[in-house]
């Protein structure tokens, strides 16, 4: 690069750094002065008003409030920050960006939704679960784009959105009044089909054949975990706002054995069609096991019958490996569609399912008043016996103002590319916008040229993003640390044999299995290495591919 396009792109940066600030300092004053004139705690007199001020509960009608709802909140929480964020750290080298974005805009959302909820409820116990819900329906459509996009873009999408988001929940909870007691319509299938298309405005040629949209060894355990946590929350996901009692108790079984039915089918269809000699698919076990409980979002507290939760978990994690093995390429290659994650085959699906599925329920429960008590059947079947009417429309409703909510942010996204945004080489790569440590994973050509170029000081940070470590930073002869790192680091690649793939921590993986040399490609949402991938070499690679003899370095 020139020093005249090197100037260009740190001033574009700055632009972007300075702008993200501008409008997150300024949300954050808005939110201060709107909250502190606007919103208010529910008092004991709000509670006389509702007819709770009598409650014989120790402590009262709050602290009730406070004992029924704080688990839930728990684990909506542990769901949101842990759960997602790390579900996403499989890239191999996105891991900061994965975290931080989830963690910031998350926060943020959660902050944006108490006002935007306040335009349709009073500050109550559900407020704070209702800015999770949407934070959630962000991160499901922030899945559709990772990789691609900007602090600054990020920041567009976590203000807008949850507009589109609430617009939405209002039209169908609070209008037409559907059955959705845990976000099938209102957060996954709204948020699926909100992030595919605003995926469709940032997806270029570039970043589809992009080496760095792939995973790494230990980024698939990171995400693993988050998979674990999400699966182990999701019956409080589902069960937060079920009305108490039996249907809060249904909601918490019907998921749970929804879960176990998709993680089995899972672990079925993913060797079924595993290339390889039918090998299991970590993105498949990651994601597709997690189908049952979007599948259960809308029905989970319903008289479904245990068998039935099961049977739909199942169908659920079929249909979801299936969509990461043809329909997630089909996409890319037919609708200019990248889903980085795959939340076509892990939210929109399933949960379009789950939608019909709570059309079929309720027109049942409305001709089998037996299956629930009368005070049940009023509490869940608001509107009677056009319920399943009303269920068929809040469905198709979610999936529009998806579809518009998306066209409009897509547009503002793309034209924010104009404004420090990321260039092909820079996608899927933390470096863009974060310090990143010496070991951070590179090609064998840019530890070359971080090893050409001078030396950073202390306070100075070289092209990339790379920070030196606290112990090189001083004099000379200190700072000549970092070049040790690095020529470490360089002979680490080299000795790299066939297939080796260097990851975060400065070690390496490689599949100790040999590979069948008739097997098919494997395709899924993340996109495999090319033979020689970056940051790897083979026997017959020369390390001085960039005309560089050994001798030099």
């Amino acid at each position: 690069m020139s020093k005249d396009e090197s100037h260009i792109k740190t001033l574009s940066k700055r632009k972007e750094s300075v702008i993200f600030m501008m409008i997150l300092f300024g949300f954050q004053i808005f939110m201060i002065v709107l909250l502190s004139v606007w919103v208010d705690y529910k008092s004991d007199h709000d509670y006389l008003e509702e007819g709770e001020g009598t409650s014989g509960y120790p402590g009262g009608a709050a602290q009730e409030d406070v004992d029924n709802i704080y688990g839930y909140f728990r684990d909506i929480n542990i769901m949101i920050f842990f759960g997602f964020g790390f579900l996403m750290t499989f890239l191999r080298r996105y891991g900061y960006s994965a975290l931080g974005y989830t963690f910031l805009i998350s926060a943020m959302v959660a902050q944006w939704s108490v006002l935007l909820y306040g335009f349709f409820e009073t500050f109550n116990n559900f407020s704070l679960l209702q800015g999770l819900f949407c934070a959630g329906s962000v991160m499901i459509s922030y899945g559709a784009i990772l990789g691609r996009v900007t602090p600054l873009q990020m920041l567009v999408m976590g203000i807008f959105e949850p507009i589109f988001y609430f617009l939405n929940m209002f039209i169908g909870d609070m209008v037409l009044k559907a059955i959705d007691v845990g976000g099938g319509m209102y957060i996954h299938l709204f948020g699926a089909v909100f992030g595919l298309t605003v995926a469709w405005f940032l997806t270029d040629k570039k970043s589809k054949d992009c080496d760095d949209n792939s995973p790494s060894y230990s980024g698939d355990y990171f995400a693993m975990a988050g998979a674990l946590f999400l699966w182990m929350m999701w019956p409080s996901f589902n069960a937060a706002i079920a009305p108490e009692g039996l249907p809060q108790f249904r909601a918490i079984a019907n998921t749970f054995l929804s879960l176990t039915g998709s993680t089995i089918a899972t672990f079925i269809i993913t060797r079924l069609f595993g290339h390889q000699g039918h090998k299991i698919d970590m993105v498949h076990v990651q994601n597709s096991a997690l189908a049952g409980g979007v599948v259960q979002g809308c029905i989970a507290h319903l008289n479904i019958n245990p068998g039935a939760a099961v049977g739909m978990g199942f169908i659920a994690g079929t249909i979801s490996v299936i969509g990461y093995v043809f329909l997630t390429p089909f996409l890319q290659r037919k609708f200019n569609i990248q889903d980085t994650c795959g939340i076509n085959n892990l939210h929109c699906m399933p949960g379009f399912i789950g939608s019909v599925a709570a059309i079929i329920a309720a027109e049942r429960g409305i001709r089998n008043k037996d299956l629930y008590g009368a005070a049940e059947y009023d509490a869940i079947f608001k509107v009677g016996d056009s319920q399943a009417r009303h269920n068929a429309a809040a469905t198709f409703i979610s999936i529009g103002i998806g579809i518009a909510g998306g066209l409009f942010v897509g547009m503002l996204l793309k034209l924010l590319k104009k404004v420090g945004g990321l260039k092909p080489k820079e996608y899927y790569q933390d470096s863009a916008f974060w310090h990143v440590p010496v070991d951070y994973p590179r090609d064998v050509e840019t530890v070359l040229a971080l090893l050409n170029a001078p030396v950073p000081t202390e306070g100075e940070d070289k092209e990339g993003g790379v920070e030196m470590k606290k112990s090189h930073k001083g004099n000379a002869s200190n700072r000549s640390g970092y070049r040790r790192d690095l020529i470490r680091l360089l002979e680490t690649l080299v000795k790299n044999e066939s297939k080796t793939q260097f990851d975060g921590s400065a070690s390496s993986y490689s599949d100790s299995e040999s590979e069948d040399e008739d097997a098919p490609k494997k395709t899924h949402r993340r996109k495999q290495a090319s033979e020689n991938p970056v940051g790897s070499t083979t026997p017959t690679d020369d390390v001085g591919s960039s005309n560089t003899p050994k001798s030099e370095v």
